[in-house]
């Protein structure tokens, strides 16, 4: 099934591309020339680009590619994903948002090592050093998987080289991300977040409306076997047991995602996060039902696809006029740009702010600061272009593993800091360390593997950790 994109599809995408270009660089024009204004736009978010972009910058090139992909072949088991992440959201929001936030401001923290640092001052430089570990090992994989997603959407749609594609994902996201820091990426966020939830929304009653309804959906699905529509996957026993919960355990990382939980760190007033966590959870509702039915409604019209993560390009260079393809084809870039620029920033701000600044103590100047933020962003852009253009990778199961070693390295400890006042800076190292190499571990045994999602183990015994050194550390206190 291949395609060729046409004028009108490459116009409407090259014009929307350019308006996420100009509004990133728009926005670094407004900047203050700080560290506080590059890394957290000044604290200054409302509840719309709040709510919006934590929930697009968690939701990248996985969703639009990775998510569609993952029910084109595995089916209504999916679902269980679209739960698990929902109670992710429901925690992130409801729970962690406003102590966090409390928090930051109280201690000036611009980074998540920042926070956890400046509540357990004994173990400051250890907690920078690993906190770093884990974001630089983690965060560039995550942006690498990101920028494949682009050369494999490039590459799907306008017939061009993977790496070409994967060329020209990153130039752009750098290039806004490189200007106007993190107003930018909040700002462009809202706008990719927007255009997601459309395509998501529209795309696949399109593709429902070509096969004739739902029944008929769900008759041709079942035609091509029953796991497809059964809520185990046709698994049976433990293993569908495993499934199932390793499916709900993606929720488990999001109280550990840096590149979301700044969000609320840069929140203007604590009052406006009532606002944002509705607005949060609805477009997370409407993006995730929207991915897996466009991935069991392409199934069931096509059956087959050389790559499944291809599928909603292809539906829309397939069964759209030219420029609404073209839009819902900027909607994948959306999702990518929306991921990889806050990673991207976070990245850069472990190496710049943690590591120069507080550890070393190299003395700088404001604008000499955010020189070096900069820099961080263009060098960790350059170093997740080679990985990615290295290997064609498949976005959902690399995403997946980066997604598990950021939440068990930091969920854990910061829940923990949050709400437990007997956690210790020791406490904090040991769960980092457990969470980042359970995962590495995990995911590297294939017999582990197999059992359920390395999040699942490596969550639960990094908790473990800094209880059990915690309360360990805490006698000697």
């Amino acid at each position: 099934m291949e395609q060729t994109a046409s004028a009108a599809v490459i116009w409407s995408f090259v014009l929307y591309t350019s308006l996420i270009v100009f509004v990133g660089i728009y926005a670094g024009r407004l900047a203050k020339g700080s560290d506080e204004d590059y890394l957290l736009a000044g604290r200054s978010l409302g509840p719309w680009v709040a709510g919006i972009s934590a929930s697009a910058s968690s939701e990248s090139g996985w969703v639009t590619m990775g998510l569609v992909g993952q029910a084109f072949t595995e089916g209504v088991v999916t679902i269980w994903i679209l739960v698990g992440c929902l109670g992710g959201y429901v925690f992130n929001w409801f729970v962690m948002a406003k102590p966090l936030r409390k928090l930051s401001v109280e201690t000036g923290s611009l980074t998540i090592p920042d926070l956890l640092a400046a509540k357990h001052p004994e173990m400051e430089k250890p907690i920078r050093w690993v906190g770093m570990l884990v974001i630089a090992t983690m965060m560039t994989g995550y942006v690498a998987a990101q920028f494949g997603a682009a050369g494999k959407a490039f590459s799907a749609v306008f017939g061009m080289d993977y790496v070409t594609g994967v060329a020209i994902g990153a130039l752009i996201v750098v290039l806004y991300t490189f200007a106007g820091g993190f107003r930018a990426v909040a700002w462009t966020d809202l706008l990719q977040g927007i255009l997601m939830a459309i395509a998501l929304v529209v795309l696949p009653w399109v593709v429902i409306a070509e096969i004739g309804g739902v029944g008929a959906m769900f008759s041709s699905l079942s035609s091509q076997g029953n796991s497809l529509v059964q809520l185990t996957g046709g698994n049976i026993g433990r293993v569908a047991i495993g499934v199932v919960i390793g499916s709900l355990g993606i929720g488990l990382g999001y109280p550990g995602q840096p590149h979301v939980i700044i969000r609320f760190m840069a929140m203007r007033e604590e009052r406006e996060i009532n606002q944002a966590r509705i607005i949060s959870l609805g477009w997370g509702i409407l993006v995730f039902s929207g991915a897996i039915l466009l991935g069991l409604a392409t199934r069931a019209l096509f059956q087959e696809l050389p790559d499944a993560e291809t599928a909603l390009p292809l539906v829309a260079v397939t069964m759209l006029p030219g420029v609404i393809a073209g839009m819902m084809l900027a909607a994948i870039l959306a999702a990518i740009c929306s991921t990889a620029d806050s990673q991207l920033l976070v990245a850069a701000s472990a190496v710049a702010h943690d590591i120069m600044f507080k550890v070393f103590g190299k003395e700088m100047s404001q604008k000499q600061r955010v020189l070096l933020d900069r820099i961080s962003v263009v060098v960790l852009g350059l170093v997740a272009l080679a990985f990615a253009a290295g290997e064609v990778r498949v976005v959902f199961d690399f995403v997946l593993y980066a997604w598990s070693g950021l939440g068990a390295g930091f969920a854990p400890a910061l829940i923990l800091t949050l709400f437990w006042k007997k956690t210790t800076g020791k406490g904090v190292v040991a769960g980092m360390l457990t969470g980042l190499i359970v995962t590495v571990f995990w995911r590297n045994t294939p017999m582990l593997k197999a059992i359920i999602y390395e999040l699942v183990p490596a969550f639960a015994l990094a908790f473990l950790a800094v209880w059990l050194v915690s309360t360990l550390t805490q006698k000697k206190k």
